[in-house]
């Protein structure tokens, strides 16, 4: 299992243990009104979603924040001839929508892909167009808006490995401010066939992959 922490977020990838959880939050109304894709999920569709995305190419992760699984964040479909993938959020809990806890679990993975891993260098999204928030909130990572769906009413934004080393860093000085003793990424797991060989490298030597330039100590 793949574990992430830094700030104040815990990532931890997504067993059979807690499918059960992911789809209740994703069938409730608070987070299935922002869905590309509102119908409700029955046990049996969840399952085998689960064996569907149990992979080398799907790291999905449970938020946990103050203690407590309040989401689910992910870097989907990873394609190794085009060097991207698919992110998505949502916090499923209503209690911590206004909190830190996707501003922190968003910068705790992007930094690991971005700063950690050689081999994705685009990150993808799509957000429904009156989800006014979620737009903002992605453009101050640096994502940018580069086609639209008209019969999803959405929009498709992509954020480059540059533009988040430059964008994302100013969101990143932000969050050592509030979390400096928490700022360093820690990762650890076991090695698995889930796991790019990348991942399993970095896991088999134990050692960081990546440092934030303006926190690296000299």
């Amino acid at each position: 299992m793949l574990v992430l922490e830094q700030y104040e977020v815990r990532l931890t990838r997504l067993t059979l243990e807690d499918i059960e959880l992911v789809r209740n939050w994703r069938n409730s109304k608070f987070v299935n009104s922002y869905m590309l894709i509102s119908k409700k999920i029955t046990k049996k569709e969840q399952l085998d979603w689960f064996h569907q995305i149990d992979n080398a190419f799907n790291y999905y992760f449970i938020i946990e924040f103050e203690g407590k699984k309040v989401g689910l964040i992910n870097a989907k479909n990873y394609n190794p001839n085009f060097g991207f993938g698919e992110g998505g959020i949502f916090i499923g809990e209503p209690e911590f929508e206004s909190s830190f806890a996707a501003v922190y679990a968003s910068l705790c993975l992007l930094n690991f892909v971005f700063y950690g891993l050689e081999t994705i260098d685009i990150s993808r999204i799509r957000i429904r167009k009156e989800n006014e928030r979620a737009i903002q909130y992605n453009k101050l990572l640096g994502y940018k808006i580069v086609d639209e769906d008209e019969k999803q009413d959405s929009f498709l934004f992509e954020l480059s490995r540059k533009d988040y080393l430059t964008k994302g860093l100013k969101l990143n000085q932000a969050a050592h401010i509030f979390c400096e003793e928490k700022s360093d990424l820690v990762w650890k797991g076991d090695i698995s066939k889930n796991n790019l060989p990348e991942i399993n490298n970095f896991l088999a030597t134990k050692k960081s992959p990546w440092a934030i330039p303006a926190f690296q100590k000299h």
